[in-house]
């Protein structure tokens, strides 16, 4: 038995010896599912499951673990984080809430009715912001059971040693583009967006789609898609995935890219699975996938949603026990402009400084 294997034991008792009801934060890359598994393998056979979870490529995830750890229950139900309503006054043995702190306002509303039904409740997340922590007590009653945080893993040799490094990039001021109110450049544009903010807040307007147009402006930054485009060139044969904002970014990449538009709905599961080098995605793939051995993670957009980021970081840092001494190798690229590092800096606050490096 590897340490992991005792700390998801552990930590399956904790939640089953605190009244079977709560939440684990448990970091990713830890083994959450297989977590829940020790806790299904406690319960009467074939006892009744719902198993809910933001993204329907997660079943996948879910489903390769009983297999692996042979768990065989023909009595599951798998929904997502928007259909949880339709399992209202339903009564199961268990339900888990998988990245529970992905749950919307509605859906928090929709598990008011499902847990009023329901006595065991186990909710699953890697990181947790001591806001959404207070949502889910206040709304759902739930607290958090154990913590297993990035840094103890990595002390404990559960997960690996990351890097960060956040390049920053000032907004293009050379290549003019079109806009509504004819061509400027992004850099401009990006000021014009910031003085009618500032007058509309003085003014006591309301600013949301203005904001809205100046944060796209950012994901489709040129200055940031040219760095990106160099440190792919630069390391053209290591396995690296890219998070972007918008797919015109992951497209003009030119490499294979996974998004709402993609014709080739395979490619991200054959990327995952270890086939290819690179792939940019757009939206998706930064909770409950697991991926091959990657090399680096390049982060062209980000917001100052701090759970967000760290499940993007963490798809580079799981243990590969032939390589023990690999460390998670992260790029950010972050324009220079102050409303980006503000995001950036709120954005980083599950992880060390001083493993974080500013070029």
């Amino acid at each position: 038995m590897t340490l992991r294997d005792k700390r998801q034991a552990e930590f399956a008792d904790t939640w089953w010896n605190h009244g079977k009801y709560g939440i684990l934060n448990l970091c990713p890359r830890f083994g959450k599912i297989r977590t829940t598994i020790n806790i299904l393998k406690k319960m009467e056979d074939n006892c009744k499951i719902l198993i809910a979870y933001p993204d329907k490529k997660i079943k996948d995830s879910w489903e390769e673990d009983f297999e692996e750890m042979k768990y065989v229950n023909d009595n599951i139900t798998y929904t997502t984080h928007l259909s949880i309503h339709k399992h209202s006054g339903t009564e199961f043995d268990i339900v888990v809430i998988d990245e529970i702190h992905l749950l919307s306002t509605a859906q928090i509303g929709a598990c008011v009715d499902l847990f009023s039904q329901n006595d065991h409740i186990l909710g699953l997340t890697g990181t947790l912001s001591k806001y959404t922590k207070r949502d889910l007590s206040q709304d759902l009653g739930l607290e958090v059971l154990a913590e297993y945080p990035i840094e103890t893993a990595i002390e404990e040799g559960v997960i690996v040693d990351y890097q960060i490094t956040v390049i920053k990039v000032p907004l293009d001021d050379i290549t003019p583009i079109q806009f509504k109110k004819g061509k400027k450049t992004e850099l401009k544009q990006f000021k014009a967006y910031s003085y009618i903010i500032n007058k509309m807040m003085y003014a006591g307007g309301n600013t949301m789609f203005m904001r809205l147009a100046r944060m796209r402006l950012i994901q489709n930054s040129i200055a940031k898609l040219n760095v990106t485009k160099k440190i792919l060139r630069d390391h053209h044969d290591e396995r690296i995935l890219v998070f972007c904002g918008i797919t015109k970014i992951a497209d003009a990449l030119g490499i294979p890219s996974h998004h709402s538009k993609s014709k080739d709905k395979d490619a991200f599961k054959r990327f995952a699975e270890g086939e290819g080098t690179h792939m940019a995605v757009v939206k998706i793939g930064n909770t409950g996938i697991t991926y091959k051995p990657l090399n680096k993670v390049i982060i062209n957009y980000f917001d100052s949603n701090a759970e967000n980021l760290a499940q993007k970081i963490n798809r580079c840092m799981a243990m590969e026990y032939n390589t023990p001494d690999k460390k998670a190798d992260i790029y950010i690229i972050c324009s220079t402009e102050k409303v980006e590092e503000k995001w950036l800096k709120k954005a980083l606050e599950f992880f060390d400084e001083n493993k974080i490096i500013y070029a």
